[in-house]
């Protein structure tokens, strides 16, 4: 898991603390697996858009080492048929229980229920199923066979 442990404060702290990383990890997913297909839909690499985000305000650890799309990044899952990262129903269940806690706290969160219908549609898909949560990018219907269309450009 993590490599580092943050203390957060009293009891449920920590588990708050997770369930809003997570929320926010897989609201990243989708906005970069949007980006990103939209990006090579215009025609540019995803190495290429992998480089403006991680040099712009768009960087974050989802583009960088965890890119949906995949090839752009040998170690992220994406490079290896989706396996071996945070299953896409656990991210499911995470943003289901991160929007009941936001409720119990009367947190107003407007991406959330967005969100959740995606992954609950991701985790539906039986080309996603049991595959890592970045996996909605093929969701989406991203170009997954893109090294075609940019042999060696960088």
């Amino acid at each position: 898991m993590g490599s580092k442990v943050i203390p957060c404060g009293g009891p449920s702290f920590g588990l708050a603390a997770k369930l809003s990383n997570n929320y926010l990890s897989g609201i990243i997913a989708i906005a970069c697996s949007e980006a990103m297909d939209m990006g090579m839909r215009s025609g540019l690499d995803p190495r290429v858009l992998a480089k403006v985000y991680a040099a712009g305000t768009a960087q974050n650890t989802i583009c960088d080492k965890f890119c949906p799309v995949p090839g752009v990044y040998p170690e992220a899952p994406s490079s290896n048929g989706y396996k071996n990262g945070f299953k896409v129903q656990l991210m499911r269940k995470d943003i289901s229980l991160a929007l009941e806690m936001a409720h119990g706290v009367s947190s107003k969160n407007v991406l959330g229920s967005i969100a959740l219908e995606t992954y609950e549609g991701v985790c539906a898909d039986s080309r996603c199923k049991d595959l890592d949560s970045r996996v909605v990018f093929r969701y989406l219907g991203g170009n997954e066979d893109w090294k075609s269309d940019h042999p060696k450009s960088s």
